[in-house]
């Protein structure tokens, strides 16, 4: 599971330094139960009941005596040139996929996977499992005034099933059959199988007006105009430098307890910097309330000064959190040949010392990553258990030996950075690789040379060190920084050879694996498989999570799927970090409870404007007076 709140839209792209771990489900849960009446407001849970009871009145990381108003300033680093969060090629700002535009059911974020109705009013799973009904609430309305409909909901579907949307929908819900309108407000999906999650992984679906946008071109029509129904509208905006949004006073929802407690500012506006420094110098200045740090060295070193240290008009914190931390690294395109050799993948990564950027550039900050499900229950430890080895034996002809053999871990973890580039030059060897006139060559000349690839500046000190024990080898490498939307075009068009990527994962791993890592996603254009790994075990392990019946049996195929990636060295893992660092300036208030699973942008929509603090602020700066 994904929830595209959660993930965005688009490629999860090289986003400094962040995130960290879910709570353990039931070790054996059915899938989720048949509904031989619909409640309203009843929610699903893939494992167990859903913690909240159809008659919640709100949740409980929010306040629902927030009080409304305000405006709310971010800033981004980056541009956007649409406002199409949907289609291929474009570049939206997530505000409008999180508040413009909303789906059946929503994510509660304490819980590792459950569904809330939210257009839909109830759900209800036939006693086979193979079709569920959905009945949408009546009052639903998009922002032009015109209900939502069960054709509305036809539609959406059948857009997201053509090729102006990512192929990552495609896979999410190819275990869909149909999805038929019953009449004007109750829609029937039928799927092809059993899938455990589908029920839930169906109401992710964006529901979009097709009076809007069902009568011209799709992306075209997006791109400048954004009709939805969420609590939001957009009320101005200028490509690439800003957004604002306004809450939209008619709002269908928002006496709905999904809503209660959110969406508190009557205006949000989103500030693009293509320049770190700019941003940085912005968010001191007051340009914008609230800075979501993805930097170590901004964090430690120059987000500081009088306005935070002595006066306290900005504050800084850490939000804990429990996200499971999916994999950020150095991607390799194994459609090169260069990389085809696995000891080839694995020489390049043992070359990244990951302990001293730790110690000289992210002042210890971080934590080295070691899985693709990092710092969560599904991530692979030691050898593999007695359940792994039954789902990778079949395929162990089509495996490295070291999946067996090996303990999955540190890459050479307590050796000496001399001692790492040493066993680098035996696996290069071993391929076939001698360094002639510095540069590392195979039997028939070719020489071991390409670009990484990358967009945020901060990566640079990165990886020139990395580059420089790379060129120890005679492997040449030369650094790639390409602006942001360049940055993302030369991903979706794989015109890379090694790029800085992350691919985030969930709580609950299930049909968006198809994209991440299926051999039919690698050959696939714009999908998430961006290295292009293409193995038989890799897919079969993608079946076994997508169709486990109990928790049990998808931490076991989680496990073994994590141990084949990690090697396979399809990536250099680089760090994680188990909280998110978010300086704002001292005039808003947030829930003394923060959620367990969400990215910062989501606590935004529940935090308020203190009218209290606000004027204390504005008082403090007049007299350049510090702040209690």
């Amino acid at each position: 599971m994904i929830d595209p709140r959660v993930r965005g839209m688009g490629i999860v792209a090289s986003l400094v330094l962040g995130l960290a771990a879910p709570a353990r489900a039931a070790d054996k849960a059915p899938p989720p139960r048949a509904v031989a009446a619909p409640v309203k407001n009843a929610g699903l849970a893939k494992s167990g009941d859903p913690k909240y009871a159809p008659d919640f009145k709100a949740f409980a990381y929010a306040n629902p005596e927030a009080p409304k108003g305000g405006t709310l300033v971010l800033g981004t680093e980056g541009s956007f040139d649409s406002l199409n969060p949907f289609a291929v090629k474009d570049d939206a700002p997530l505000q409008v996929g999180d508040l413009v535009f909303q789906t059946l059911g929503e994510q509660a974020l304490d819980e590792p996977f459950s569904k809330y109705p939210a257009l839909a009013e109830s759900f209800a799973i036939a006693p086979d499992q193979l079709s569920m009904t959905i009945k949408l609430r009546p009052e639903a309305r998009f922002s032009d005034g015109k209900p939502v409909t069960a054709g509305d909901v036809v539609f959406s579907y059948k857009t997201f099933q053509t090729d102006k949307v990512p192929p990552f929908y495609k896979f999410y819900w190819a275990d869909i059959k149909s999805v038929k309108a019953v009449d004007k407000h109750t829609v029937k999906v039928t799927f092809k199988q059993v899938n455990p999650e589908l029920a839930l992984i169906t109401t992710d679906l964006p529901i979009l007006p097709q009076h809007i946008y069902g009568k011209g071109d799709f992306a075209r029509d997006f791109a400048t105009k954004a009709v939805g129904s969420g609590p939001y509208v957009v009320k101005d905006y200028k490509v690439g430098s800003y957004i604002t949004l306004v809450r939209n006073p008619k709002f269908w929802g928002k006496d709905l307890a999904l809503y209660k407690g959110r969406d508190n500012f009557d205006q949000i506006t989103v500030k693009f910097y293509k320049d770190p420094t700019a941003m940085l110098e912005g968010f001191k200045r007051g340009d914008f309330d609230v800075f979501n740090v993805m930097s170590s060295k901004v964090w430690a070193n120059d987000l500081t000064g009088d306005k935070i240290d002595k006066l306290h008009w900005i504050k800084k914190e850490l939000w804990a959190n429990e996200n499971d931390q999916g994999a950020q690294g150095f991607y390799l395109n194994l459609r090169e040949p260069r990389f085809k050799d696995v000891r080839v993948r694995e020489a390049l990564a043992l070359a990244f010392d990951f302990d001293w950027s730790n110690k000289n550039l992210f002042y210890g900050q971080y934590k080295e990553g070691t899985s693709f499900f990092e710092n969560s229950p599904l991530k692979a430890t030691g050898l593999p258990s007695a359940g792994e080895l039954a789902l990778l034996e079949p395929f162990k002809a089509d495996l490295p030996p070291e999946v067996f053999t090996k303990e999955i871990g540190y890459l050479g973890k307590g050796m000496s950075i001399n001692a790492r580039l040493r066993e680098a030059m035996h696996l290069l060897q071993a391929a076939g690789f001698k360094v002639k006139d510095g540069v590392a060559q195979d039997a028939q000349g070719n020489k071991l040379e390409f670009n990484l690839t990358y967009w945020e500046p901060p990566f640079t000190r990165v990886i020139e060190p990395y580059i420089q024990n790379l060129h120890k080898l005679g492997v040449i490498v030369k650094a790639d920084q390409k602006e942001r939307s360049v940055f993302i075009k030369r991903i979706e068009n794989r015109a890379f050879d090694m790029a800085v990527l992350t691919v985030a994962e969930s709580q609950s791993p299930g049909n968006e694996q198809r994209d991440f890592w299926s051999s039919k996603a690698a050959d696939q254009g714009y999908s998430s498989n961006y290295s292009g790994v293409k193995n038989k075990a890799v897919d079969a392990l993608v079946d076994k999570i997508i169709y486990a019946k109990s928790r049990a049996e998808l931490e076991t195929a989680t496990h073994a799927l994590d141990r084949v990636l990690y090697h396979l060295h399809i990536m250099v893992p680089q760090w994680y970090l188990s909280t998110h660092r978010v300086a704002y300036w001292n005039k808003f208030a947030r829930p003394a409870q923060l959620p367990l699973f969400y990215q910062p942008r989501q606590e935004f929509e529940f935090m308020w404007l203190d009218q209290a603090k606000a004027r204390a602020l504005q008082q403090a700066k007049a007299k350049d007076a510090p702040l209690p």
